[in-house]
């Protein structure tokens, strides 16, 4: 029986598992920074730098999982093992104590947990297949990454609804039970895999070899500037483009009596996605075939350029914020169909590419090389975010009906620009439903008097109502220097200038393909 136009009968497990992975994964992603800056009342800085490193580790433990599968255990066992500790850090996170030391617990488990199977579930893709039916590889990646997009799609959409509704238990509950699913599928589908045995002590020969030392340079030569690209990408996915989003200045109303929570904004890359891996693959790239060649470099380097058109967008969007002038969340939504087109000729080419460029036996550390890349790419974001924090000493705060923070002489501030505060200010916030909080996290200035700020709350804008005596010792305020649009323009404006270079490393570039032999 001819069986070169079949799928291998592991596909549609590996994309069943997937699917209930990634619902996971993106359901706790996309409420973090809500979940961050309202319950444990975190700065927006600080509510970043932790998403993104959250992040950098969820992409830079996947070495340790090619390691393990690579040279001990193989995909398969891998695979199952960390799923286990995803799981537990998981459940870490929707039950355990509120504080951010319980945080940090959960989010490294999962971390480890993620990071350790990643590298392995995208290469035993391509493991499927054969120099017999290889030409199916790019549509079987196609389906992959729509099932990621499909599980992300709904867990951004419904986790952001439990989270507002019933609280963190059942927010975070959801996704780690999808995670028990996501492991269950994976093991049913044990004896449908094609099964590429461990390299051994030879995966450190190769790594370490002359030929593997010039493949991982060559990669590199690439994946440094898709880095940039994840430093912008990720901050669409649950932090600064959420956080935008918490502003009553963005309206959040589509039409159909639907009102979007923040965090769901998010929502509308997935089914972008789902939309445009068919017209990108079916439709535009082989038109532009007609005209030129479409190879893998030329497709990355394309998206890099339409990234920094989206932050561009989303910069306009937050001058009209800063300003105090209302926009509709479809400028949002605007952007998102530039950055999702941007993902799939970044992305989804990247997976491609990282397993073609790779000899058989490197395949999962190659895949964890281009998980660095991400790693890297968001320790950047993180690091422009802890960077920018520009501490103000000499603070002071009078709490009453309206609360005032008296600055050190000499520091310029506007409208609508961010301040923060840390937790031990000793002053309790009195919101207009009765509820009280801890004068902590992000608030706007409302308005300016010399070297005194009026503060509004950063979500409605309203005046913010205090009681409580300033805890000089240590309470701490701060702001950013990147203000406003400038933020977004930065970032713009590297991943533009990072295009351009691209373009002569692409220039230069020679693919080469490898894929199992019959």
């Amino acid at each position: 029986m001819d069986d070169t136009n079949k799928m291998p009968k592991g596909i549609p497990y590996i994309v069943a598992n997937e699917f209930a992975e990634r619902f996971c994964y993106y359901g706790i992603n996309t409420i973090l920074a809500v979940y961050m800056t309202q319950t444990l009342h975190f700065g927006q800085a600080r509510a970043t730098v932790w998403g993104h490193m959250f992040k950098v580790s969820a992409y830079f433990f996947p070495m340790i999982g090619a390691i393990v599968s690579d040279v001990f255990w193989g995909k398969y066992r891998t695979i199952l093992t960390f799923s286990v500790a995803y799981m537990i850090g998981c459940a870490v996170l929707a039950v355990g104590p509120r504080t951010p030391e319980a945080l940090f617990i959960g989010l490294g488990l999962m971390a480890f947990g993620t990071g350790g199977i990643k590298p392995c579930v995208s290469t035993n893709v391509g493991d499927q297949f054969t120099t017999r039916n290889k030409h199916l590889i790019e549509r079987a990646f196609s389906y992959f990454y729509l099932s990621i997009n499909v599980g992300s799609s709904i867990s951004i959409w419904f986790c952001p609804v439990l989270l507002a509704k019933y609280g963190p238990v059942p927010a975070f509950g959801m996704p780690a039970a999808m995670m028990a699913v996501a492991t269950l599928v994976f093991y049913l589908g044990r004896d449908k895999f094609a099964v590429v045995p461990p390299a051994g002590k030879a995966w450190l020969k190769e790594v370490f070899s002359l030929d593997g030392l010039r493949l991982v340079g060559r990669l590199w030569a690439v994946y440094i500037f898709v880095a940039v690209f994840w430093a912008l990408w990720d901050q669409s996915n649950g932090t600064t483009w959420t956080l935008q989003a918490t502003s009553d200045l963005m309206d959040k109303t589509i039409g159909f009596g639907i009102t979007m929570l923040p965090a769901q904004v998010q929502v509308v890359n997935g089914l972008f996605i789902v939309a445009m891996v068919p017209l990108f693959t079916f439709g535009i790239y082989p038109f532009c075939e007609r005209f030129f060649r479409v190879t893998m470099l030329r497709k990355m380097g394309a998206g890099l350029f339409l990234a920094a058109g989206s932050f561009l967008i989303i910069s306009w969007i937050e001058s009209r914020i800063q300003a105090g002038i209302r926009v509709s969340v479809y400028w949002q939504m605007l952007a998102y169909v530039v950055l999702s087109a941007a993902e799939v000729l970044v992305s989804i080419t990247s997976l491609e590419f990282s397993y073609k460029q790779a000899p058989l036996r490197l395949k999962s550390f190659v895949m964890a090389l281009y998980l660095w890349c991400i790693s890297l790419g968001n320790l950047g974001t993180a690091v422009v975010n802890e960077a920018m924090v520009r501490e103000l000493p000499g603070s002071s705060v009078v709490a009453g009906a309206q609360t005032w923070v008296s600055l050190p002489s000499g520091t310029t501030m506007i409208t609508g620009q961010k301040i923060d505060f840390n937790e031990n200010t000793g002053l309790t916030v009195h919101g207009a439903d009765g509820k009280e909080a801890p004068l902590a996290g992000t608030y706007l200035v409302a308005e300016v008097q010399g070297n005194r700020v009026r503060l509004m709350d950063n979500e409605h804008r309203l005046p913010v109502a205090t009681s409580g005596a300033w805890n000089a010792s240590g309470g701490e305020v701060s702001t950013y220097k990147l203000v406003g649009p400038q933020y977004f323009n930065f970032f713009a404006y590297l991943m533009a200038g990072t295009g351009f270079l691209f373009i002569f490393v692409a220039m230069m570039y020679r693919e080469k393909t490898y894929v199992r032999e019959d």
